[in-house]
């Protein structure tokens, strides 16, 4: 059935669309995906070939008015490292002088990228401190009303700013994840997705849980994780219940619950453990630094400067590192067709 036309006097507020990408994750993706990827001179072009063949993907299947890639800085964590100091420390990232274990490849395709986004109409930020999650995170919590997002990433604590306007299209699942699939990917409650790895950790960033316990066994004990919102009270007095029902039956007491119930973990939290998970996973409290939110109002409010952009400057850039080949030349002259028209949405609306 076809709406009908506005009337007189109505006031239509279009839905705007916005991409956020997660650049270290989308650029991560590509130069481990594609490690074997190079050009005629050699090089391994394989992240940067990928970054810009997704983020075309995307802009092809659906509509965006802005796009924004952020990425991590040189310091970025130490936010979190001052609350937690193993944080991140299985990356080899080094809060004390900024450095990080990165090959020459790697560095010098993470550069290309910029510039070919900055080419291509796309507007980013980078943070010595503020990690781009942090960005992501504190922008979905501030925008418009007709705002609706999509979040480009592979990092599972985005989950928890999943609503009916924010989306996340992860890398590794290649598809969109929203409110109506989200049980189809995770075996919890979307609203649990933040208590999930309060109590479980996260093995990427170094985060200890609470001894012995994972997810699977987490909702093993606790099945209405899956079915509803659930707090940490509620899981520690049911904790309590259990191991009551327990010794009462004369059964021998669970460990995973007298360490549930103690907050014993063989991290460094010790019995703060929640307390300071909750502080380093909670995207609803994201990390930000007064001048991180002035770069980013600056980014977002800011005029991009498209005049001496042209996708022909694009064209000689992928001739160079050669990703015109990979493209390959019965598809290349529309490759960037994509690009061109967010290019052309960029300069209507400055």
């Amino acid at each position: 059935m076809n709406k009908r036309p506005p009337r007189n006097g109505d006031i239509v507020e279009q839905k705007q669309n916005t991409l956020l990408v997660d650049g270290n994750a989308l650029f991560k993706t590509g130069f481990f995906g594609a490690k074997n990827m190079y050009n005629h001179n050699g090089q391994h072009i394989g992240g940067l070939y990928q970054f810009i063949t997704v983020l075309r993907k995307l802009l092809i299947e659906d509509l965006y008015h802005r796009v924004y890639v952020f990425w991590d800085g040189n310091f970025s964590g130490k936010l979190r490292y001052n609350i937690y100091e193993p944080y991140k420390s299985g990356r080899g990232k080094n809060y004390i002088d900024g450095t990080q274990p990165i090959d020459e490849s790697e560095l010098s395709q993470r550069k290309k990228v910029w510039e070919y986004l900055n080419e291509l109409s796309i507007r980013q930020l980078k943070h010595e401190f503020i990690e781009s999650d942090d960005f992501i995170a504190y922008y979905c919590l501030t925008k418009k009303d007709n705002e609706k997002i999509t979040i480009c990433s592979n990092d599972r604590d985005m989950c928890q700013l999943i609503s009916q306007d924010v989306r996340i299209y992860f890398c590794d699942l290649k598809n969109y994840v929203d409110l109506s699939n989200y049980s189809s990917y995770f075996c919890h409650h979307k609203d649990n997705a933040r208590l999930v790895k309060t109590m479980t950790g996260d093995v990427s960033d170094s985060i200890k849980g609470i001894k012995g316990l994972g997810e699977p066994k987490l909702i093993s004990l606790f099945p209405e994780i899956k079915e509803r919102k659930v707090y940490l009270n509620e899981i520690i007095d049911k904790a309590k219940s259990l191991q009551e029902e327990r010794v009462t039956s004369k059964q021998k007491p669970l460990k995973i619950l007298t360490n549930i119930i103690n907050s014993i973990t063989d991290g460094v939290q010790g019995d703060r453990i929640y307390e300071i998970n909750h502080r380093l996973v909670n995207l609803s409290e994201p990390m930000m630094t007064e001048d991180g939110k002035k770069d980013l109002a600056a980014l977002v409010d800011g005029v991009f400067n498209s005049s001496d952009i042209t996708i022909k400057n694009v064209f000689k850039m992928m001739s160079l590192d050669g990703i015109d080949k990979e493209v390959g030349d019965y598809r290349y002259p529309d490759y960037l067709l994509p690009f061109k028209k967010l290019n052309e949405r960029e300069i209507k609306n400055n």
